[in-house]
């Protein structure tokens, strides 16, 4: 009997990155008084480092925020006007009192903290005529906000992220210095091919259940990222499944041994049942490697005729990063 064979499941990674370039003007009478085009760049910081982001984490949650200082402005509208952030219609659409904009559908948005105003503005609502509306020079801030499921392979390229204007009349663009890549934090997990010997007897499998060894191995967590609070896993069968609860599955079709089974184990040598998730407790968020100690023993069936030959079989396993 030769060797079963984990493979790894596909890893949930997710590298992002920022925009493009847009204006939607808006015809009205607003003029400065005394006012300039005011441009604000952020993300400077991003220009050597990326956003680890674990899978569970919060909708609502700031992943990345930069404050930068601007101008004040005073200018004036001889008729009702419309006054707000308008984003880049490139990363998508956001109207009435919303303050969150879409970064496209990568599962993030953006708001702006204007501390002049006192608020995060929203996408341009109306006012009324005004000779002299202005506020003074204050920070401005950038937020990045997860607002839903991440999205895998997301490109959101460094650009133009939008305007504060009234009208037609742009007081201040707001811009992206450098691509947010984002990772959804995870480690790598190799494959894992167990050797389970192939030097058994069929004596050693003659009653039902036998188990004449178990052979021990581990799945590696390997450069676990920063961002990790907590990791789950499970198994998922390949092959058919003779008893969920007990983890045993049959050998696969090219396997030629008859009337065994694999049983797969925690370390202490309990079941580990398929679909079920398992915490793994030993994970720190300090630490970068680990390894999740199994097992796994052939297992005598009792409903089929035991023959010699090569016993293989595959399972998949699934490691989820919180």
């Amino acid at each position: 009997m030769k060797r079963f064979q984990i493979q790894r499941s596909l890893r949930f990674c997710t590298a992002v990155t920022l925009l493009a370039c847009a204006s939607n003007a808006m015809a009205g009478s607003c003029v400065a008084v005394d006012s300039k085009l005011d441009t604000l760049n952020f993300g400077a910081s991003l220009a050597s480092s990326t956003l680890n982001i674990a899978a569970d984490t919060p909708n609502g949650t700031v992943v990345y925020q930069d404050t930068v200082q601007s101008v004040g402005h005073i200018w004036s509208c001889s008729k009702t006007s419309m006054f707000g952030f308008l984003m880049n219609p490139k990363l998508g659409t956001a109207s009435g009192t919303e303050t969150l904009f879409p970064l496209g559908k990568s599962g993030l948005s953006y708001r702006i903290w204007f501390t002049a105003l006192d608020r995060y503005q929203s996408a341009p609502q109306a006012i009324a005529p005004n000779t002299s509306y202005g506020f003074g020079a204050n920070s401005v801030r950038l937020e990045i906000v997860k607002t839903g499921a991440l999205a895998p392979k997301v490109n959101i390229d460094a650009g133009y992220l939008g305007s504060l204007q009234d009208d037609d009349l742009i007081l201040k663009k707001l811009n992206l210095m450098n691509p947010i890549v984002l990772n959804a934090a995870s480690c790598e997990t190799p494959s894992v091919p167990v050797a389970m010997g192939d030097d058994y007897q069929l004596h050693e499998f003659r009653e039902a259940g036998a188990k004449p060894r178990t052979v021990r191995f581990d799945i590696a967590l390997n450069q676990c990222q920063t961002g990790i609070k907590k990791v789950t896993y499970s198994l998922k069968a390949n092959t058919q499944v003779i008893d969920a609860t007990k983890g045993i599955v049959a050998l696969n079709a090219g396997s030629t041994a008859k009337g065994i089974g694999l049983q797969v184990m925690n370390e202490a040598g309990q079941p580990i049942a398929f679909d079920t998730i398992y915490p793994f407790d030993a994970f720190t968020t300090t630490g970068l490697n680990f390894k999740i100690p199994l097992s796994a023993a052939y297992y005598r069936l009792g409903n089929e005729e035991l023959s010699a030959g090569s016993a293989n079989t595959e399972v998949t396993f699934i490691v989820n990063y919180l």
